[in-house]
């Protein structure tokens, strides 16, 4: 646990594995989930704005509707001042000046921005991205195989490739990026296809059953209450399951 001021208030802020529940978990990286697939802030606006123009030059108009689509939802966040990044922060918030802040629903977490909403935002936003920097490290600590994506890797192949394609045009004295970097930005940009947030598709609903149905095979597996652990705990209950499931595949392949 972290302890910051902000704006006038003493916050305790969720930091560690080891700590964090997994329902709260679950619920801050929902939001952030729709923070990256929507946004609700100018640059989210430009940036995908940017990414459907890409996916149209690029042949591809079903995502650049998709992106669309997301957009307006933005637009309606930004109008409404609903801020998933906020409700994100507010999700690790544990307590506020000593008062505990158990209620993860919408309406208490927007109850927590509000009281927060005396301080500047780019306060909140660089909490928020500190104890992100360190759930992540964590994670990648102890669940190598389940938080070291592939894809990742891949995408920072492509940011490198772009780095030094855009050096040496600024050796080559060129004044306008090459035919190359616009390429290599246009894949860096439409990288990961547009998630869809709305109806029965929504990657919020699918991150909700998803959740709630590796919970039921915890518990039904492990016999364990997988909703009162910690992230530490359910990740490590759930890299036990998976040792256990590759063991028995190997038996059957191999009685002997």
């Amino acid at each position: 646990m972290v302890t910051k001021q902000i704006g006038k208030h003493k916050v305790e802020i969720c930091e560690s594995i080891d700590e964090l529940s997994i329902v709260r978990f679950h619920k801050y990286q929902k939001l952030l989930l729709i923070d990256a697939g929507v946004g609700a802030d100018i640059n989210a606006f430009d940036a995908k704005m940017d990414k459907a123009r890409r996916y149209i030059a690029d042949g591809k108009p079903e995502k650049a509707m998709q992106e669309l689509d997301n957009l307006r939802q933005g637009v309606y966040m930004m109008q409404t001042e609903l801020s998933p990044k906020c409700r994100a922060f507010a999700a690790l918030v544990y307590k506020i000046d000593g008062k505990p802040c158990e209620d993860l629903s919408d309406c208490a977490l927007d109850a927590v921005t509000q009281t927060l909403a005396d301080a500047e935002y780019p306060k909140i936003a660089a909490a928020l991205e500190a104890v992100k920097k360190k759930i992540d490290s964590e994670l990648t600590l102890y669940f190598p195989s389940l938080f070291e994506d592939a894809k990742v890797k891949e995408y920072y192949d492509l940011m490198r490739k772009r780095t030094l394609a855009t050096l040496q045009a600024i050796i080559d004295g060129k004044s306008n990026p090459a035919a190359e970097v616009d390429s290599l930005t246009t894949a860096l940009v439409c990288f990961s296809s547009p998630k869809i947030f709305t109806g029965t598709q929504s990657a919020e609903i699918e991150s909700d059953k998803n959740f709630e149905n590796l919970c039921l095979a915890l518990s039904e597996q492990l016999h364990i209450k997988p909703k009162e652990c910690t992230v530490l705990e359910f990740y490590n209950a759930f890299g036990f399951l998976q040792d256990k499931a590759k063991e028995a595949a190997k038996y059957r392949k191999n009685p002997k």
